[in-house]
């Protein structure tokens, strides 16, 4: 079921952020085309330059570092979810579908099946503040033209450790803040292959 993100569904996964102008962000990413893949840019200079990051950063991150990149590409499958230990804003730049779900689903194995998510229509433009443990996963296109979402998170989320070894309790650890359940189909090395269930989009 495709829900719309206004919906009060969405409450207990974030809020929509509307007191905060994002303006530049988003005449940045006009100039970007959708990738033909997934691409994530995880830190984007031109974007961290632009003088909104100050405000962003003061306003809506009590003063830590920040980094700014963004996702684009086509999308119709859920490879993997992930989530973090702190807050993240997701700026639609285009309509796409997000899917979410709870942290405190997982299982005590470590896996996670697709049907607890919840899919949510975001209209371009949008901007959503993602709570401290909610599983979500790339955004899915809702047209041929594939997605662009703008992606804010404290800063070195979903960097590579230095030195860090994985050990058994934390397996699905996959990177700096970065927590990662992947289906069995992805092909993303390193990751813990524990989900479960229908991969495909609504």
């Amino acid at each position: 079921m495709l829900r719309y993100i206004f919906d009060p569904e969405f409450n207990k996964y974030g809020r929509i952020i509307e007191d905060f102008d994002f303006s530049q962000l988003k005449q940045y990413m006009d100039r970007i085309k959708a990738s033909k893949y997934l691409e994530e840019q995880l830190s984007v200079e031109e974007m961290e330059k632009l003088p909104v990051c100050h405000k962003i950063q003061c306003q809506l991150f009590h003063e830590l570092p920040v980094q700014i990149g963004y996702m684009s590409g086509h999308n119709h499958r859920i490879h993997g979810v992930e989530y973090h230990k702190s807050k993240v804003i997701h700026i639609a730049a285009t309509d796409c579908v997000m899917y979410l779900g709870l942290s405190q689903d997982i299982e005590p194995n470590h896996e996670y099946h697709t049907s607890r998510m919840e899919a949510f229509f975001v209209p371009k433009g949008t901007a959503v503040e993602l709570n401290y443990g909610v599983l979500h996963c790339a955004p899915c296109n809702v047209n041929g033209y594939g997605f662009k979402l703008i992606c804010i998170a404290p800063k070195h989320t979903s960097e590579p450790f230095c030195t860090k070894v994985r050990t058994e309790k934390d397996k699905i650890l996959f990177a700096r803040n970065k927590w990662l359940i992947a289906h069995k189909d992805s092909d993303i090395e390193g990751a813990f292959y524990g989900l479960k269930g229908d991969t495909e989009a609504v």
